[in-house]
């Protein structure tokens, strides 16, 4: 038997799906932050706004749970983004230790603003990886959110 066979690191670098996907998350977001980087935003506040504004006044559990994040990484994304003035923090229904995000005014505007620089990220990433990859891409996490 060939020894790259019973190497385990062998093995697992010519096989792992999980290696490929962070390698694949790395420059694709390094594409998306490169022309989000004049707005002062990056690629994962991005995604919370983008949620947050398609929600409409939402719980951080419930934003956590719909962009598939732990809520502390949404709980620092979301900090950052209210002191930037993008979000706003208001009191949720129940028992007031809730509380609800929205999108601010600003955050609405900014948003209109980088439209075009978010095209051309697209634009880029479909370039480097090919529309039907893309498709795929977006097959498998519309199958992840039926899923959970």
């Amino acid at each position: 038997m060939p020894r790259a066979a019973k190497d385990p690191a062998a093995i697992i670098s010519a096989e792992c799906t999980l290696v490929r996907m962070r390698m694949l998350n790395r420059v694709v977001t390094k594409i998306y932050d490169d022309v989000l980087r004049p707005h002062g935003l990056k690629a994962s506040q991005l995604n919370v706004l983008v949620a947050v504004s398609r929600m409409g006044p939402t719980r951080p559990k419930d934003l956590a749970a719909r962009l598939l994040l732990e809520r502390s990484t949404v709980s620092r994304n979301v900090d950052r983004m209210v002191e930037k003035g993008w979000l706003s923090i208001g009191r949720g229904d129940g028992d007031g230790r809730s509380h609800d995000l929205s999108l601010t005014a600003k955050g609405r505007n900014l948003l209109k603003q980088l439209l075009p620089d978010w095209r051309r990220a697209q634009r880029a990433t479909r370039k480097l990886l090919g529309a039907e990859t893309v498709a795929s891409l977006n097959s498998a996490v519309d199958g992840l959110r039926t899923a959970s």
